[in-house]
């Protein structure tokens, strides 16, 4: 059973928050109920980064180009993949210097003969169902990404999951209140007060993600992977103050 509040037994015979006017000459008890809620996550975001090499800028960022295109065009008809979002991050062109530069000039990239150029960026993929988190790696990593990895998991809107973690905690505040209540011969009456003693913005903003139109045959990796992550949990704390009688 879970413990309650030794505060809680003392606030039941004092007056209630002198602030709150009329009330506070009410005898209440004031109470922190906590709850959770879990759901399996519904979306997946894969993170992976493409480059082109060259002899010369131009180069680079063509070979840049032609593996973003084709890894964008692959991965998102991959097999039973059921809706997707594919975004890049911001290009960035770099010269390339040989491998052992910085022992021949003295640990100087800087002065280092430059030998060519890379061209690079991060890739995302947000797509769903869940199941097609581990292929979507796989197949990133076949088209030419490199450190492709499964970067997050969650749900696409996870507003009904804290709502539910809030009824939770405060059924768990209800439960205090009417055990402590019952322990000094009263009852509770009414709620006075409830609050978030963290007064913060329960979980993350919601992402929409695209459906995508399928014209062509749907691509499968060479190599299959399946996931099985832990489910997505909210939790909830609440101050809740109760009126007695």
């Amino acid at each position: 059973m879970k413990p309650i509040f030794a505060a809680a037994i003392l606030l039941a015979a004092t007056p209630a928050f002198a602030q709150d006017g009329g009330l506070s000459n009410r005898p209440s008890i004031v109470v922190v109920g906590e709850g959770e809620a879990q759901q399996a996550p519904d979306t997946f975001r894969v993170i992976a980064e493409v480059e082109g090499r060259g002899a010369t800028q131009v180069d680079a960022l063509r070979q840049l180009a032609a593996t973003q295109d084709r890894l964008s065009a692959d991965i998102q008809h991959l097999e039973g993949l059921q809706t997707a979002r594919f975004s890049t991050g911001l290009p960035q062109v770099q010269p390339t210097h040989a491998a052992d530069c910085g022992q021949r000039y003295g640990g100087d990239e800087d002065s280092c003969p430059v030998t060519g150029y890379r061209a690079a960026m991060s890739v995302t993929l947000e797509g769903a169902p869940i199941a097609r988190a581990g292929d979507a790696v796989s197949l990133a990593a076949e088209r030419g990404a490199r450190n492709a990895r499964l970067d997050a998991v969650y749900l696409a809107a996870d507003r009904g999951l804290q709502a539910q973690a809030n009824q939770a905690a405060f059924a768990d505040a209800r439960r205090q209140a009417d055990a402590l209540a019952e322990a000094s011969g009263q009852r509770v009456v009414r709620i006075l007060r409830i609050q978030d003693p963290g007064a913060r913005n329960y979980g993350s903003p919601t992402t929409e993600v695209e459906e995508v139109v399928v014209t062509g045959n749907r691509i499968r990796p060479a190599i299959s992977l399946n996931v099985a992550p832990p489910p997505v949990r909210a939790t909830a704390r609440l101050t809740v103050v109760f009126e007695i009688e």
